[in-house]
This record gives structure tokens, C-alpha cells and sequence, in this order.
């Protein structure tokens, strides 16, 4: 069963990986979401090293089930962190906010995630940045998808 436990805990955690890049993808990584996806792979690389060597070696060690099992406990401390910190909102979610309530057309090619420093939202800086068109004109809107805030941004 040792030799077995890093392979199928090398498995669990790409399939981890690929969850929280799905999982991400639609709030388009914002404020560090994506990084995320990263933790299970670094993991994975530090289990790859772990198993070679040992393999080399000829050996398996009992640490190679205590690390994989402390592996599996740090990705479910991650999984539940992605579940509590993920944005309320999506951005195709924002977009149908902000269409509804500043009664604009919103151009989905233009819209994305941005930086922005605004006094609208007291220490948010990562926002989506929407963009519609109402009649010629186009309009910029802020969303903060942690709470739904929105806030016109005025052509420079």
C-alpha cells in the first residue's frame, strides 16, 4: 500500500489542480484565485521529486504515507478556502447586473478584469471592468464581485 499512496495521492492532486483552474476560470482569476491552481501542483512537483529519489534508492520510507496524507489534508484546508473566498459574483453574472441596472448594452469582448484605484470601493482594487454601449455612447462600469458595488467610471 506505501508504494501505492504517492501515485494515487500524485493523481488526487492534478485532478485538484484542474478544479481550481475550472473553478476559477470564471471569475477570471481574480485576486489571486489562480494561484490556487498552483499550491496543487507545486505539491505534486515536491511528491515527484520525493518518489524518484526514493525510487532510486530503492526504498520507501514512512514518510512517504505521512507525506501524502499531509498533501491531502493541505489541498482540503485549500478546497474549503477556494469555497469561502471565491467572489459572490461571476463576470457573466456582473455583466447581467450591470445591463440591468444602468440599461446598457454590454460589450462581452471589452469586458475583463482590471486594477483599479477608485475611491468607490475603500480598499478594492481588483474589480471587473464592464464595458456597454447605450445608444453611441460607450460607459465603463467598476463591479466588485465580492459584494455586487458597481460604479460608472467617467471617459478620459
Amino acid at each position: 500500500m506505501k508504494k501505492k499512496m504517492l501515485p494515487i495521492t500524485s493523481i488526487i492532486l492534478l485532478i485538484i489542480a484542474v478544479y481550481f483552474y475550472i473553478g476559477s476560470r470564471p471569475y477570471l482569476f481574480i485576486d489571486y484565485l489562480g494561484r490556487l491552481t498552483a499550491i496543487p501542483i507545486v505539491l505534486l512537483m515536491g511528491l515527484g521529486i520525493y518518489y524518484i529519489s526514493q525510487r532510486q534508492e530503492n526504498q520507501y520510507y514512512r514518510i512517504s504515507s505521512r507525506l501524502s496524507i499531509s498533501s491531502i489534508i493541505i489541498v482540503l484546508l485549500l478546497i474549503i478556502s477556494f469555497k469561502l473566498y471565491k467572489p459572490l459574483y461571476t463576470l457573466a453574472d456582473a455583466e447581467v447586473k450591470v445591463a440591468d441596472k444602468y440599461g446598457v448594452k454590454v460589450i462581452t469582448e471589452k469586458s475583463g478584469k482590471t486594477i483599479y484605484n477608485t475611491d468607490a470601493f475603500a480598499f478594492h482594487t481588483d474589480c471587473y471592468l464592464i464595458v456597454g454601449r447605450q445608444g453611441e455612447k460607450e460607459n465603463r462600469i467598476l463591479f466588485y464581485p465580492y459584494s455586487g458595488e458597481m460604479a460608472k467610471i467617467e471617459n478620459e
